[in-house]
């Protein structure tokens, strides 16, 4: 810093920043024989900084509701794929029941529960909270018990979401392991 321009400089600082900000530059640029800490300069500063921590900080907060949602979408996103490529595969391995037997079957009711509910006139029941509610069940094996019927009405089977949770990863993991392979 030349001193024949610091007169300059500061009079473009007062024209287009705030007081304080004139005020620090001033205090950093005199009395240089004496060393200057953090602790010296929070005082002149202080009320600015905390106002731009708690703008950070609530910005922060937004931010990470933000992602806390991202990841449970993500998280029902994947089941939804899983949940698909193990349903809309009606032949496995050249056996053209696989999907209509065992693990499969309760998958393919549950299917049927979460997307394909009607109402007593017949009509399509779509409630985006009951699929939610029954994917986050699904995903955390939960002891409650569910009904699955048949799309011919004539069977009715009662399982657990932790039943059905092992069927769909003993199902996947048929699945994984053809892919890569090892069946």
């Amino acid at each position: 810093i030349q001193r024949e321009n610091l007169q300059k400089a500061m009079e473009l600082v007062t024209i287009n920043y705030s007081s304080d900000l004139k005020n620090l530059i001033l205090y950093l640029l005199t009395d240089q024989n004496r060393l200057r800490s953090v602790n010296d300069i929070m005082p002149m500063i202080g009320a600015r900084f905390y106002t731009q921590l708690d703008a950070a900080q609530m910005r922060n907060d937004v931010i990470e509701e933000d992602l806390a949602k991202e990841v449970q979408n993500g998280r029902l996103f994947r089941l939804l794929a899983k949940l698909g490529t193990i349903n809309e595969r009606p032949e496995f391995q050249k056996d053209p029941t696989w999907s209509e037997t065992g693990d499969r079957y309760l998958l393919k009711l549950f299917r049927d529960h979460l997307f394909h509910q009607v109402t007593e006139a017949g009509t399509p029941w779509i409630d985006l909270s009951h699929i939610i509610s029954c994917l986050n069940k699904l995903d955390a094996g939960v002891p409650e018990k569910i009904s699955l019927i048949s799309r011919d009405e004539k069977s009715v089977l009662v399982v657990t979401y932790s039943d059905l949770k092992r069927c769909f990863e003993n199902t996947f993991q048929e699945l994984i392991a053809a892919a890569n392979g090892q069946l």
